[in-house]
């Protein structure tokens, strides 16, 4: 300890292990993978500046390929013209005259990662939809003040332009004084925090996270309320024989924050179209929940959340609490029963791959192989672009492993 440094008050945890202490000393996995994310001075993504590249803990999509970049960008101002065009008569006019205080149409990101996202779409409206500046609104939600700064950075030159951009830490607060018409989140709902639960003979069982003297550990015990009441509204029944069927490894996965998140977005945007860019499957469930988008072979479901730390997958999710990145595979199934019930309608559930397809991605790798892509400066970057892309429209590679979902509310 410095000169400078002071011992924390002995009433303030200074570990995720003492936060859990002073709740009581034991919590559900979700509230565990909560407090280790999302911890104001604990939590990783509060902690981070560099998600990506060497000094990160993982690579994703937008950050690897500029043709994800502009693909994206021009779904987001397709989904926004038809919102500006849509605008009701009693709303404020978003014509030719730049729109009152309080008025803009917004964008808004979940989850701005190192703000590559954001930096696409502001460059394509800079480059092509000039007069978008004065009714337009870009905004970020992100709880880490330090990735705030690295977003920050990556569209400075695009506020000097007179972009407007801000950030909020809640949804509240990053939609304050816009009109969302679109909300988009890359590799944001892999994050939002899962109930562990186990089938067995014995009944389910829930995993609940143990803190003492510094130390975590895994103890198993009753479902808790928010479970219970997630896996009663996706499949329909608590029986252990019934839902066995629909687990390779007798584990479930329930994000029973997916209700709050949408009666959230729901208070926030009365219409709009809301994108969702992540891994994970449509996974199988009971009657009422109807396999609408799922396709006739449905993956069985199991444990998948894992943790990242220097690129490297770590199976061991109480490890380094609050040091290493948390996520699971989306259900999207669940997404789209929570977003049904609180009016969005999917329109739109596909494979990352076909998507990018459709965006003209062949011919864009087509171009990096012959060395005439305009987004490559020379041919090692044109290379590397080719390899990535490759493996976005590998549909046993992530092409496959990311889904793209489109819901929307009217």
């Amino acid at each position: 300890m410095t000169e400078t440094e002071h011992p924390p008050h002995p009433q303030t945890p200074d570990s995720i292990a003492g936060v859990i202490v002073a709740e009581g000393g034991r919590v559900t996995f979700a509230r565990f993978m909560e407090l280790a994310l999302t911890h104001p001075t604990l939590g990783y993504y509060p902690r981070v500046d560099r998600l990506l590249r060497r000094s990160g803990d993982f690579s994703t999509a937008p950050a690897l390929s500029p043709f994800f970049n502009h693909a994206v960008a021009r779904l987001i101002t397709e989904l926004l013209d038809a919102a500006l065009t849509a605008t009701p008569p009693q709303a404020p006019s978003l014509g030719p005259s730049a729109s009152p205080a309080g008025t803009r149409a917004g964008v808004i990101e979940l989850g701005g990662g190192e703000g590559h996202a954001a930096e696409a779409v502001l460059r394509l409206w800079d480059e092509e939809r000039p007069k978008l500046r004065e009714h337009v609104s870009y905004r970020i939600l992100e709880v880490g003040p330090r990735l705030r700064a690295t977003q920050g950075a990556a569209v400075e030159g695009l506020r000097a332009k007179g972009w407007n951009v801000a950030w909020g830490s809640d949804l509240a607060a990053a939609c304050a004084h816009t009109r969302p018409a679109v909300i988009m989140g890359n590799e944001f709902l892999d994050a939002l925090p899962v109930h562990l639960v186990r089938v067995d003979d014995d009944g389910l069982r829930e995993c609940h996270v143990e803190g003492a003297a510094g130390e975590l550990r895994e103890a198993w015990g009753p479902l808790s309320d928010a479970a219970a009441s997630e896996a009663g509204l996706l499949f329909g029944t608590l029986d252990p024989g019934r839902l066995a069927a629909l687990t390779r490894d007798g584990c479930l996965e329930l994000s029973s924050s997916l209700d709050s998140l949408f009666t959230r977005l729901a208070a926030v945007m009365p219409t709009g179209s809301l994108l969702s860019i992540d891994y994970g499957e449509w996974f199988p469930g009971l009657p009422p929940t109807a396999e609408r988008w799922g396709g006739e072979s449905l993956p069985l479901r199991g444990r998948t959340i894992r943790g990242y730390f220097r690129h490297q997958m770590v199976s061991d999710t109480l490890a380094r609490p609050g040091r290493q990145d948390l996520t699971a595979d989306v259900d999207f199934a669940a997404v789209d029963l929570h977003g049904r019930r609180h009016g969005f309608e999917t329109v739109l559930f596909t494979s990352l791959a076909a998507f990018l397809r459709a965006a003209g991605a062949e011919a864009e790798l087509a171009a990096l192989e012959e060395g005439t892509a305009c987004t490559a400066s020379d041919p090692i970057e044109a290379d590397r672009q080719a390899t990535v892309l490759r493996s976005l429209l590998d549909e046993r590679d992530l092409g496959g492993a990311f889904k793209v979902m489109l819901q929307v509310k009217e």
